[in-house]
């Protein structure tokens, strides 16, 4: 809204979460690119044998089976009801408290952001942006 001076660059801020909350990998993504498009460019550096909760866009049999393969690492995403790939109905519990969490944290962060940030280049807004959340993980200790 040119009028207003108000400009949305069109990004997502992406995030890895611990279980505690606490950020692990965030990425600033064009909000045109999906959730599994981000996950199979991302390079995150988890031990192997962890598994990664995801919300119901992440659903792609074959990244579950290549991550499974190359880092012994297990994406757990939410089924979809006609998945043919149905989860225990205990871990579908489980997941629906961790998306919770993983949504609180966006918000938590969205509340520290000021409503613009002024930039000149886009280093600078991606810099500014990850001074937040690094501002929110300080705050958490």
């Amino acid at each position: 809204m040119a009028s207003q001076k108000r400009y949305f660059y069109g990004l997502t801020l992406q995030r890895l979460v611990s279980k505690d909350g606490q950020p692990i990998e965030c990425y600033l993504t064009p909000g045109s690119y999906s959730d599994v498009r981000v996950l199979k460019t991302v390079q995150c550096e988890l031990p192997a044998g962890r598994h990664i909760d995801a919300d119901k866009a992440y659903n792609d049999d074959e990244l579950e089976d290549a991550l499974i393969e190359a880092v012994h690492m297990q994406l757990w995403p939410m089924r979809k009801k006609n998945s043919t790939r149905a989860l225990p109905p205990y871990l579908a519990y489980v997941q629906h408290d961790y998306r919770k969490m993983i949504e609180t944290v966006g918000s938590l962060i969205e509340r520290i952001l000021p409503k613009t940030i002024h930039a000149v280049t886009a280093a600078g807004f991606e810099l500014k942006v990850f001074r937040f959340v690094l501002a929110y993980s300080i705050n958490c200790l």
